[in-house]
């Protein structure tokens, strides 16, 4: 006998895992400088390079939202998790157009270092498991790391580096700080909460399966 596939805790937990995996690599691996200054194109070049930057940058949110919604957790949880990718994303992206047309224009090193996408990139893909996770106030600490990125921006210009070691670089930078930022927070919680002090959130997620599968 086939045994039945249930889509229950364990596997929404690995989709959303590897959605969030997924997106956060898209999010910093995908080069949205002409989506930014999509209105410098409109009308003067020929091109469709705006219009691919804009589906792409929808379908990196969306699988951040889906990731965030399968995730086996409170509502209240996930409903957090979406409004941070929503806000942040769509508040990036248009301070990204006023900056190319230059209606936001000083000062620049602050809108260069808060619109830098690896910043942006760690705070809604590790801000957001943080939120769907439920982990300690405290362990969203980690999300000072976000920090970094536009530092190591400002260190590669500096030194003139070519643009390939550039994307590896802050490609590298971003991923390792993301995985490690996420066990880092766990760690924080677990010693936080204590070993075996699961949050309340979670005890009630995990009632609600065993509710399911009873019925």
């Amino acid at each position: 006998m086939v045994p039945e596939v249930r889509f229950d805790r364990n596997a929404r937990y690995g989709a959303a895992l590897v959605g969030v995996l997924f997106a956060g690599f898209l999010n910093i691996a995908t080069d949205f400088s002409a989506f930014i200054q999509a209105a410098n194109y409109a009308g003067v070049l020929g091109t469709d390079v705006p219009a691919v930057d804009f589906a792409e940058f929808v379908l990196i949110l969306g699988i951040y939202l889906a990731a965030f919604i399968l995730m086996p957790a409170s509502g209240a949880r996930r409903l957090g998790a979406v409004t941070l990718a929503c806000v942040v994303l769509l508040l990036w992206a248009t301070i990204g157009i006023e900056r190319g047309v230059g209606n936001i224009d000083h000062p620049v090193a602050f809108w260069t270092f808060v619109v830098n996408q690896g910043l942006i990139t760690l705070v809604v893909a590790l801000g957001g498991w943080l939120l769907v996770r439920g982990r300690h106030p405290l362990a969203f600490l980690v999300l000072l790391l976000a920090l970094i990125p536009p530092l190591v921006s400002v260190l590669l210009v500096q030194a003139s580096a070519t643009t390939g070691a550039y994307i590896l670089v802050s490609e590298g930078t971003v991923i390792v700080l993301g995985i490690g930022g996420a066990w880092l927070a766990a760690l924080i919680d677990r010693l936080v909460r204590g070993r075996s002090q699961p949050s309340v959130e979670d005890s009630v997620d995990e009632g609600r399966e065993l509710s399911s599968r009873r019925g």
